[in-house]
């Protein structure tokens, strides 16, 4: 086995790959450059984006809700009165219309008994 002497590292820490290997070296960080900033883009894009829609949410417990339409084609449902009257007193002179609350906790008629089967 040969023995390496101070003159042959000192050739091997200063050798200089050929031109054609330093073009493919230069064009694979090229390469890598791109994928990253197009990575990154891509993050950026995402994180920048709008969250979805939320939901339209009915408040309280009230059996009646204001359903109004706004200028753009947008709607507002607001649930917080306790009968059509006051809620029709509310949508006077505006675009609006009332209706029951879907979500509303009402009690169990006590007249009514489940048949027998």
């Amino acid at each position: 086995m040969p023995r390496l002497g101070i003159r042959a590292i000192e050739h091997v820490l200063r050798y200089k790959p050929a031109r054609e290997v330093q073009a493919a070296g230069s064009a694979a960080a090229a390469l890598i450059m791109v994928r990253a900033l197009a990575c990154l883009l891509f993050v950026l894009i995402t994180m920048s984006a709008p969250g979805p829609a939320a939901a339209q949410r009915f408040g309280g417990n009230f059996p009646v809700c204001l359903q109004e339409w706004e200028w753009g084609g947008g709607t507002y449902i607001s649930c917080q009165y306790r009968s059509f009257d006051e809620c029709r007193a509310s949508a006077a002179g505006r675009s609006a219309m009332c209706l029951d609350n879907p979500y509303v906790q009402r009690a169990p008629n006590p007249g009514r008994s489940a048949r027998p089967r």
